[in-house]
């Protein structure tokens, strides 16, 4: 059966219960503030981890992973049978199930504007479209947290599949409506083509060894995190309601012209840092985050036009890019889910 017949009811009796179904799941005030909730705060977490490509996110491995989790999560609401990870369950409450998942996906997106059941959902990707993650490894990168987020919120395994279509929409609006950088009946095909592959697949288990290495890397990168953020905070100098970034010490002749802040590491610092196999770039990212997290008034980019650039570096590797590119690229990419609104060559803080 295509894809796209997973979106559709096969009869009228089948589609008026299915209909009352989803509307029975969306009309508890209470049920629905709990599946938000959880879902903004799995993607708070997400968008810490999100999966990247050249220091971007990469939308098929996103939207995939939200769609997989989602999946994962029916599978667990479903099946109790004791078998080895990645093995194929097939079952009737399964097939009866996930397409549910699916049109709640479809209800969301169609509330934010678009009928992603307008044309047949897309089977086969390109390879630019292909998720760059496994099942499995979405699974042990994201599974544990998932699950105690949906938990913290109430919510079993059924409900939390349910609260993953609300993740997945977000997700989708994110890359598909506002970036535009991914088509989406390609997106709507790799939720689709997600929810089943975790719902039909025996998953890693929580907690598992997989995971207890995760917790041990998390610690080594919290730790890594808490150096990035000791440096970037003594890399700061000025004062002022603004941040100025550009390249080398014209940023420090500005601030101490027109008063503002700027950001000037210590090179030594940097080669330090990549001596260990840390991008120095790291450094600038958490001292730009710092600020974005204080609600500085603006950030200005001098010696440059922001448009100009980022349509030079635009497809090419921004690990590649000058230092002060990489930050006015990341401002772009980042600056306006912190609350700002870029004009001409800064960054303002919305009022």
């Amino acid at each position: 059966m295509p894809l796209f017949d997973f979106f559709k009811k096969s009869n009228k009796k089948q589609q008026e219960g299915t209909e009352q179904s989803e509307k029975d799941m969306l009309l508890s005030p209470e049920m629905q503030k709990k599946r938000y909730d959880a879902a903004m705060d799995f993607i708070n977490f997400f968008q810490e981890k999100t999966p990247l490509l050249h220091g971007r996110p990469h939308a098929p491995t996103v939207i995939s992973a939200a769609a997989r989790l989602a999946g994962t999560s029916l599978f667990r609401a479903i099946n109790n049978k004791n078998v080895n990870p990645g093995v194929v369950v097939l079952s009737d409450e399964v097939n009866q199930a996930y397409p549910q998942l699916l049109n709640l996906f479809a209800y969301y997106c169609k509330q934010n504007g678009i009928d992603v059941m307008a044309k047949p959902v897309v089977t086969e990707f390109s390879e630019q479209d292909k998720p760059l993650m496994e099942l499995a490894q979405v699974q042990e990168a994201y599974q544990d947290e998932y699950n105690k987020i949906m938990k913290k919120h109430g919510l079993d395994y059924l409900e939390g599949a349910r609260a993953g279509m609300i993740v997945s929409s977000i997700v989708f609006n994110y890359h598909c409506i506002k970036n535009k950088d991914i088509d989406p009946y390609v997106a709507t095909g790799l939720v689709a083509q997600g929810v089943i592959e975790g719902a039909k697949s025996s998953p890693q288990p929580l907690n598992s060894k997989n995971g207890n290495e995760s917790a041990s890397k998390g610690k080594d990168e919290n730790q890594v995190a808490g150096l990035l953020k000791t440096v970037a905070s003594s890399s700061i100098s000025g004062s002022g309601t603004r941040l100025i970034v550009g390249e080398g010490m014209t940023v420090m002749k500005e601030a101490l012209t027109n008063r503002g802040k700027y950001l000037m590491v210590n090179p030594g610092v940097l080669s330090k840092l990549e001596e260990g196999n840390i991008d120095s770039f790291l450094v600038y990212e958490t001292a730009l985050r710092m600020e974005l997290e204080s609600k500085i008034a603006q950030i200005d980019f001098i010696g440059g036009n922001v448009d100009e650039l980022a349509q030079e570096w635009s497809g090419k590797p921004q690990d590649q890019a000058p230092t002060y590119v990489r930050q006015l690229l990341w401002l772009n990419e980042n600056a306006e889910r912190y609350g700002y609104q870029r004009s001409g060559n800064g960054w303002n803080l919305k009022q």
